[in-house]
């Protein structure tokens, strides 16, 4: 009887489980349905009137003012609120924008599309590298964070013809995820799920001469301890061990926040690992090479705190 009544709750609970992840799918479904038919500005500020106004009341909220607190000590509470708004401010205009990642970026890659006052800026060294990068022939990987709209980043390499599978966090709802990622797919190419098969399907991109793309600034805790923010944080190596396999170019990039709907791209010359990669000793190579990548990210947040996902628990 007691195994009967058993299984029965737990019947019970996955019913509910998946009337609960239906129900999720179709609000998100719906909201990116009207966000498309706002345009990307009207829905842009309609995510950002959202979020600033329900995000900082919820529980969510606290670990970022307490991380805040933590990384810049003393900090007035009327600048930790200001922070804190901007986060909400740039997550909620990056869900609403998803519903328009495959317009956001101009027809043509030349300077006057994606010069000053266009939606997104690319200096001309940044499109320099870019394009290079596309037209090598090389494997190479571009680590971001959860910074600015990261999504603009891989949907803009898959618009201009730069091969690249990216690897990604799964929601936890699978229906959710299937209205995600038919966005993501149509709009970013290739996309590699986290998992343990990660590192290999990540690997067999690179040696087919591909490029990849990763978010590195997330707590893992089967990583290593690296400076970040002033304190240690657990940091994935997964990028570190894929770039001293293949000595392939390393960039960094992000997508800035300028106004609204509005970018600037970001990113850096190749990252020189030619010491790490000649090490013999595997797990300073490793640790090194985190350290650097880490440092770059360290750079945008310092520059834009107000840009960066201070939501999620970084330090534990």
């Amino acid at each position: 009887m007691r195994l009967w009544w058993m299984k029965t709750k737990l019947r019970l609970y996955r019913g509910l489980l998946r009337v609960q992840w239906l129900l999720e799918a179709v609000a998100i479904y719906l909201v990116l349905a009207l966000c498309k038919a706002l345009g990307p500005d009207r829905a842009s500020a309609l995510g950002a009137f959202v979020a600033t106004r329900l995000g900082p009341r919820i529980a969510v909220s606290r670990i970022a003012r307490r991380q805040i607190d933590i990384v810049y000590p003393g900090i007035s509470g009327e600048e930790r609120e200001r922070i804190l708004r901007g986060v909400w401010d740039n997550f909620g205009r990056y869900f609403t924008e998803y519903a328009h990642l495959r317009t956001l970026w101009p027809k043509d890659f030349d300077p006057e599309s994606l010069g000053a006052g266009s939606r997104v800026e690319v200096d001309p060294g940044v499109a320099e590298r870019f394009l290079r990068i596309r037209d090598d022939g090389k494997p190479a990987i571009i680590f971001t964070g959860h910074i600015g709209n990261w999504e603009v980043l891989g949907a803009g390499a898959a618009h201009f013809e730069l091969p690249m599978a990216a690897m990604f966090r799964a929601p936890n709802n699978p229906i959710a995820e299937k209205v995600l990622l038919g966005i993501r797919g149509a709009a970013m190419g290739r996309l590699i799920p986290a998992g343990f098969q990660a590192a290999l399907l990540a690997a067999r991109e690179l040696e087919s001469g591909g490029h990849l793309g990763m978010l590195v600034d997330q707590h893992f805790s089967r990583g290593i301890a690296v400076p970040f923010m002033g304190r240690e944080a657990m940091t994935a190596t997964t990028l570190a061990k894929l770039a001293r396999r293949f000595k392939c170019p390393v960039h960094g990039a992000w997508a800035e926040r300028l106004d609204g709907c509005r970018f600037r791209i970001h990113m850096t010359e190749e990252l020189d690992f030619s010491a790490e990669y000649e090490m013999a000793d595997a797990r300073a190579a490793e640790r090194a090479i985190t350290e650097k990548v880490t440092a770059v990210i360290e750079g945008w947040v310092r520059a834009r705190p107000d840009q960066w996902n201070w939501l999620h628990r970084r330090w534990r």
